[in-house]
């Protein structure tokens, strides 16, 4: 890989964003290499991937590079661009996805941070939404992943003002699960991802799946799709469940196989 750095160990995937000479600016190579990691880290059935930046980064990700923004042609909003690749596919992944931040964060960056489902940061991390800078248009799905975030209120203020947010200020409105010191950074969130690891994946990729879905539609319209009732009745007549409760039972820990 050219751009990335990947690794899994049993279940726990980790791929860390390697181009710290352009600051983790986002090119199409990049992505594609993010991309297939994440498609190997599906077939290889890894539980957990840790999102990073390479230690001591000043940039945990700067965006899209200028220069490869998409071209609107005749859509002003396209949605198939070339961020949208990598988002769907952090979004799609039946795992979780931990975002370890320890550096700013820019443009396209919060996109790649706000697709990911769990956000650990250390006190260099920060967030500026930029899009106003330079008159690009968002489309729906971009906005939509800031409020998943923040309250509309505040994706305004980010949106129009373009300013940074620091890392104090994105732990209190919820941006950041956590906020760590630098030092504890990794172990905290390589903790966090065993106990990920130890619960049952049917279950959290199910959630994780309705969490999402719930995003964009409403109760009775995921309650009503077929596929998703017929996940719940894979996740709910699984051997998991069963190991679940007679695990509560004979009060001992469970033993989950994700089947």
């Amino acid at each position: 890989m050219q751009f990335i750095q990947t690794e899994q160990k049993e279940r726990l995937g980790t791929l860390w964003l390697d181009n710290d000479a352009k600051s983790n600016s986002l090119n199409l190579t990049m992505i594609d290499e993010m991309t297939e990691a994440f498609d190997a880290f599906e077939k290889n059935r890894a539980g957990v991937v840790v999102l990073r930046s390479n230690p001591q980064a000043k940039v945990w990700c700067a965006g899209l590079r200028i220069d490869q923004l998409p071209s609107p042609g005749k859509d002003p909003v396209p949605y198939a661009y070339s961020l949208e690749k990598i988002l769907t596919a952090i979004e799609n992944f039946s795992g979780v996805v931990i975002a370890m931040i320890d550096g700013s964060v820019w443009g396209g960056g919060c996109e790649l941070a706000f697709a990911c489902d769990i956000l650990v940061g250390g006190p260099r991390a920060s967030f500026a939404i930029t899009p106003a800078k330079i008159g690009a248009p968002y489309n729906p799905n971009q906005v939509n992943r800031v409020l998943q975030r923040v309250g509309s209120n505040i994706a305004m203020e980010l949106f129009f003002t373009a300013d940074v947010m620091p890392a104090e200020r994105a732990a209190h409105l919820g941006i950041l699960n956590h906020l760590v010191a630098s030092e504890k950074l990794e172990t905290f969130t390589l903790n966090m991802a065993s106990k990920i690891l130890n619960n049952a994946p049917l279950a959290i990729s199910l959630i994780k799946k309705q969490v999402r879905q719930l995003a964009t539609r409403t109760v009775e319209q995921v309650t009503q799709d077929e596929e998703n009732r017929e996940a719940v009745k894979r996740v709910y007549f699984s051997r998991d469940f069963e190991e679940g409760k007679k695990a509560f039972l004979e009060k001992r820990k469970p033993v989950f196989k994700g089947k």
